[in-house]
């Protein structure tokens, strides 16, 4: 694996997904467009109820509370987008001519790993930002504390983005492993919005569910959580990367192997 060979990846991948891919039509804007959605349509119903004189107490909502639906949709989808564009090399016999093109099977697998991580991490500060700016102007007697300057502001433009770029990893680790791009996309959602819950309804499923991954991701941003891991954030940022990491390091064995 040379560097070179890394940059050739990035730049094929690139190529591949260029124009009017599922990419940029499908997943960049629904990585987007969702949690803003969802965030801004939760903020104007509780902005609603605020201000209706004597009818219901509504608490004002800090930057603490204000991300949740950001870190975990951006984030999944951008492992969902990395997934998708490793497994499709399995499509139309594709593997064979990456195969021919580059020899090192690494090479192949970091050089996605840049192209989904440094996208990733621009769509999910953009979105991060943009949700920030939004809530204070739309809700302001719900959500006129929010602030991406605050303390936990600041720490969400930067956990955010690098979440994203670990994410892309564990995305190309479960779409060369799974290698269908249904499969490790479906594998992908199932574990973020099933497993992770679910996980609570087994035995000990409480003390199970401290050391799911995307609850630790949460609670590594600064935001307020249900459950709190058995560690800090900054151990729980820690814990989270590595797991990413791991999910892409066994894929990279595994395409070693097979080599």
């Amino acid at each position: 694996m040379t560097a070179a060979a890394v940059v050739r990846s990035l730049r094929a991948e690139r190529i591949r997904t260029g124009g009017l891919s599922r990419l940029w039509a499908v997943t960049v804007p629904a990585a987007i467009a969702i949690p803003a959605a969802i965030t801004v349509g939760i903020a104007l119903v509780a902005e609603a109820f605020a201000r209706i004189p004597g009818q219901i107490s509504v608490l004002q909502v800090s930057t603490s509370n204000a991300a949740y639906w950001v870190i975990t949709i951006t984030t999944t989808l951008v492992a969902v987008a990395a997934a998708d564009g490793q497994a499709s090399e399995n499509r139309y016999s594709t593997a064979e001519h990456v195969r021919l093109a580059l020899q090192s099977r690494l090479s192949v697998l970091f050089g996605r790993w840049l192209f989904y991580a440094g996208l990733g991490a621009v769509v999910a500060a953009v979105t991060l930002v943009v949700v920030l700016w939004t809530l204070p102007v739309l809700a302001p007697t719900v959500y006129g504390s929010v602030s991406w300057a605050d303390p936990v502001g600041l720490r969400l433009l930067w956990t955010v983005p690098l979440l994203a770029v670990f994410a892309a990893g564990a995305g190309v680790g479960v779409g060369s492993l799974m290698r269908s791009p249904l499969a490790a996309v479906s594998a992908i959602l199932l574990w973020a919005f099933v497993a992770e819950t679910a996980a609570g309804y087994l035995p000990s499923g409480v003390t199970l569910q401290r050391f799911m991954p995307l609850l630790n991701a949460v609670y590594a941003t600064g935001q307020d959580t249900v459950l709190t891991p058995p560690w800090g954030p900054n151990s729980a940022l820690l814990y989270t990367c590595a797991v990413f990491t791991s999910i892409f390091a066994i894929a990279a064995m595994e395409r070693t192997i097979r080599q």
